[in-house]
């Protein structure tokens, strides 16, 4: 199934956004063109009013003869002496009798005029065709006179004009920019996604070797690949591990399967009760080593699981390693050894069921693989500067070499040793598995003489 290089949502929800972000630069265009095109007519008709204001006091000052003369002039006039003179402009001006009678201009030369001279004090702007605007405001004189001034300009359309141009330029530069990283974008993330979808395909079809192509930046998508492929490297872990505990157990069974056959076929021709007996006894004594293998192999499917998790909760480290080394106690001191304790007052969240499974397996371990007549070490302490929770159990045997620590913690792996102990080869195994269910880890030291075996405890917060 080949992934399309657009996600139909994700186009989605991208056309949405830059419909949103172009509406919003238009509105922002509008907004700017309006308030220019307000500040322009606000200036004209200031600079109208103006005028007005300055012809009033011509009017008072100078007479109205001097008024109908400068009016009568069609362009802008000096007013700073009483002779006016013509100034070359756009304005134009007519002054009407208190009856309305025209003294000067035509009442048709000035739009909806009637208006302004019943009304004086108003201003308005009409449409004066060619892309221009007239402006009109108008004044009543000390005798009732009527003076009105019309100015028409063609500025403001150029200004709205210009103002659109550069709005329609920059919502193409919105929308070219915004496709193109759309696109890129989409691209780019689809590309990451196929790629995890083809080591996932790959793994589905027994690649367990298939990783994504790891990013040199660790941003969003990168961490992203770097759990995918970290979840990988667990999954071929646990299969792998999962090969390796069934390759063992079929190998570990079947020889006490084996005995277990031949003993029952010869109690059934065994001439003798008391021979029958003993081949009786032999048989359930290997099936006792066999149930023995599968009760260890069901604690380490828990541990290894993390289904203990929600029964975890708040208990004292070293009570709890206090109860299991005095459980052991006696079984040292029949084989001539001492068990001494160094515990310290230490709060751990956990599952103490499988802890103390976990650290009564360590403690035989010790047992088990220690001389007559030696001392054994169990310890609660916090580790380090972090102050980390351990329990270090510490024996006297013959240790573990450095290269073959890791395949010690692994299920049903028995290392060679001169003293040929018998078990299952799980207690390493479940304890490793104990520790990561509490997020830490098994550590293997060499104790000279002896090994060193430290459980160290995560951070975990109770259920």
């Amino acid at each position: 199934m080949q992934i399309s290089i657009f996600d139909r949502r994700a186009l989605v929800a991208s056309v949405l956004a830059l419909s949103v972000m172009v509406a919003a630069f238009i509105g922002g265009y509008a907004w700017l063109q309006l308030r220019m095109l307000q500040l322009h007519d606000r200036e004209i008709f200031g600079g109208l009013l103006r005028e007005l204001t300055i012809r009033e006091q011509f009017d008072r000052t100078a007479g109205r003869d001097e008024l109908i003369r400068s009016v009568s002039f069609p362009g802008e006039y000096s007013l700073s002496s009483a002779s006016a003179k013509p100034i070359p402009g756009s304005r134009y001006r007519s002054l009407f009798a208190a009856n309305g009678e025209p003294i000067v201009g035509r009442l048709a030369d000035i739009p909806e005029g009637r208006r302004f001279i019943d009304n004086p004090g108003r201003q308005g702007r009409f449409e004066g065709g060619q892309g221009s605007d007239i402006y009109v405001v108008s004044a009543r004189l000390a005798d009732g006179a009527v003076l009105v001034v019309k100015q028409q300009d063609s500025s403001r359309g150029e200004i709205a004009r210009a103002i659109g141009r550069s709005a329609l330029f920059g919502v193409l530069v919105v929308i070219f920019v915004g496709i193109f990283t759309i696109y890129a974008l989409n691209r780019f993330v689809l590309e990451h996604v196929r790629s995890l979808g083809e080591t996932a395909r790959k793994i589905l079809l027994g690649q367990m070797t298939a990783r994504a192509p790891q990013r040199e930046r660790l941003d969003a998508l990168g961490t992203l690949t770097f759990t995918f492929n970290e979840m990988l490297d667990q999954n071929e872990a646990l299969v792998s591990g999962m090969r390796t505990v069934t390759e063992s157990l079929a190998h570990d069974l079947r020889t006490p399967l084996m005995r277990v056959r031949r003993a029952i076929a010869a109690a059934r021709v065994a001439e003798s009760e008391g021979s029958r007996a003993i081949l009786l006894n032999d048989a359930e004594a290997e099936v006792g080593r066999a149930l023995q293998t599968f009760n260890s192999l069901i604690d380490l499917a828990r541990a290894e699981a993390g289904l203990s998790r929600e029964s975890m909760e708040t208990l004292d480290l070293g009570a709890l390693a206090t109860d299991m080394a005095e459980l052991f106690e006696p079984l040292a001191e029949e084989r001539g050894q001492r068990i001494e304790r160094a515990i310290e007052p230490v709060t751990v969240v956990g599952h103490p069921q499988i802890l103390k499974q976990a650290v009564g397996n360590l403690i035989e371990n010790a047992i088990k693989y220690s001389p007559a007549g030696t001392a054994l070490k169990v310890l609660v302490r916090s580790h380090g500067e972090s102050g980390a929770p351990e329990i270090v159990v510490q024996d006297r045997g013959p240790g573990i070499p450095v290269n073959a620590r890791e395949q010690a913690v692994r299920p049903f792996v028995r290392l060679e040793n001169p003293s040929r102990q018998p078990g299952s080869g799980m207690g390493l195994a479940i304890a490793a598995a104990v520790a990561r269910l509490h997020r830490g880890k098994l550590i293997l030291e060499n104790a000279e003489p002896g090994l060193r075996v430290r459980l160290l405890f995560g951070q975990l917060e109770p259920a």
